[in-house]
C-alpha cells in the first residue's frame, strides 16, 4: 500500500471516529433529501458537510492532484462516488461524467470555490450540472465549535475535533433555469453560502439572542399565551418586523385561559390568522405542552 492510500485510510478512520462523537444540530430549511439536489459548499468546510451526508452514493468531484487522490479514497470509504477532475485538468470530462450520474438520479456535491480558489469565489462552470439536469442547488455550511484551522492554507481548511458541538445548516434551494446567466447565479450562490457560513462559524454560537435571531436563516419563535391573545398577536407582528425570516408558534393553553375556546372553535383561529396578516405560523391548543408542540424553537416567550 503506497503512502497516499495509507494517508487516505488514516484520514477516513479519524473522520469516522470524530463523526461518531459529534453533537450535531441540523438546520434544514427545505428537507435536503426530499428531492434530487446539487449540494454547494466551501472547500475549506468540506469535511463535515460530506461526512454528515455519507452512505448515499452522492457524486463528488476531486482534483487530479495527490491531495485529490487522498480525498477520493476517503470519499469512496464513505460511500461517495468520486469523479476525478478540476478546472485545470480533465475539467470537461469530469463534468460530463458527473452529469451522467446526475441523469441517473444521483445527488451531487461540489466545493464551488475549489480546487485552488480564490477562497469563497464560486466558479460558475460548476453550476452547469444543476442547469443541465434541472435540479435544485442547496448551499450547505457545517461547522464544529472546536476545529483545527490551517490558517496558511488558501482555503483556511477546517478539521473538526472529536466531541465537538456542531451545526449543519442547509439553506434555501436555488433554481438555475436554462436561460439563466451562470455568472449572475454564481454571485447568488456565493452570497447565500457566505451568509450560512458566517452564521455557522460565528452567530450560531453567540450568547446575544438578538444577534443570533438576526442572522439565523429561519428562526423558530415560540410564544406561550397566558392572558391576552391580542397582546400576543401584537408581539408577533413586532418580532416579525425585527426578524422577517421568522416562523412563529402561538401556544394557547385552555388550562390557563378559561375563556378561550378549544380547537373546535374555528372562529378563534380565523380571528388570529386575520390579525397576523397571513404570516406563516402555527396555533396550538390544549392542556399539555408535550402533546401539542412538536418543534424545537430557537426562542421562547411567555405573554
Amino acid at each position: 500500500m503506497d503512502s497516499r492510500k495509507i494517508l487516505s485510510k488514516i484520514a477516513y478512520y479519524y473522520i469516522a471516529f470524530t463523526k461518531s462523537t459529534l453533537r450535531v444540530r441540523s438546520i434544514d430549511l427545505v428537507g435536503r433529501f426530499k428531492e434530487q439536489s446539487v449540494y454547494a459548499l466551501w472547500h475549506g468546510e468540506q469535511i463535515l458537510p460530506l461526512c454528515l451526508n455519507s452512505g448515499r452514493q452522492i457524486v463528488a468531484m476531486c482534483s487530479m492532484s495527490k491531495d485529490g487522490e487522498i480525498q477520493a479514497g476517503v470519499l469512496k470509504d464513505f460511500d461517495f462516488i468520486a469523479v476525478r477532475g478540476s478546472s485545470s485538468k480533465r475539467a470537461e470530462r469530469a463534468l460530463i461524467e458527473t452529469i451522467r450520474y446526475a441523469r441517473k438520479g444521483h445527488f451531487v456535491a461540489f466545493t464551488v470555490d475549489g480546487p485552488r480558489g480564490p477562497i469563497h469565489k464560486v466558479k460558475s462552470g460548476l453550476l452547469l450540472v444543476s442547469q443541465k439536469i434541472g435540479i435544485r442547488l442547496i448551499p450547505i455550511s457545517a461547522i464544529a465549535k472546536n476545529s483545527l484551522t490551517f490558517k496558511k492554507a488558501w482555503d483556511k481548511f477546517k478539521v473538526p475535533l472529536p466531541f465537538s458541538k456542531t451545526v449543519a445548516v442547509y439553506g434555501n434551494p436555488i433554481v438555475i433555469g436554462k436561460d439563466d446567466n451562470l455568472e449572475e447565479k454564481a454571485l447568488t450562490v456565493e452570497k447565500e453560502l457566505n451568509k450560512l457560513s458566517e452564521f455557522a462559524n460565528k452567530y450560531y454560537w453567540s450568547k446575544d439572542i438578538n444577534e443570533y435571531l438576526s442572522h439565523h436563516p429561519k428562526p423558530k419563535i415560540f410564544i406561550k399565551c397566558k392572558n391576552n391573545i391580542n397582546a400576543c398577536i401584537d408581539k408577533i407582528n413586532e418580532l416579525k418586523q425585527k426578524y422577517p425570516l421568522s416562523v412563529f408558534t402561538l401556544y394557547i393553553s385552555d388550562k390557563e385561559n378559561k375563556n378561550i375556546s378549544l380547537p373546535q372553535n374555528v372562529s378563534v383561529i380565523n380571528k388570529i390568522t386575520s390579525k397576523l396578516k397571513e404570516e406563516v405560523f402555527d396555533v396550538c391548543y390544549g392542556t399539555s405542552f408535550i402533546d401539542n408542540i412538536r418543534i424545537k424553537p430557537n426562542f421562547k416567550l411567555t405573554i
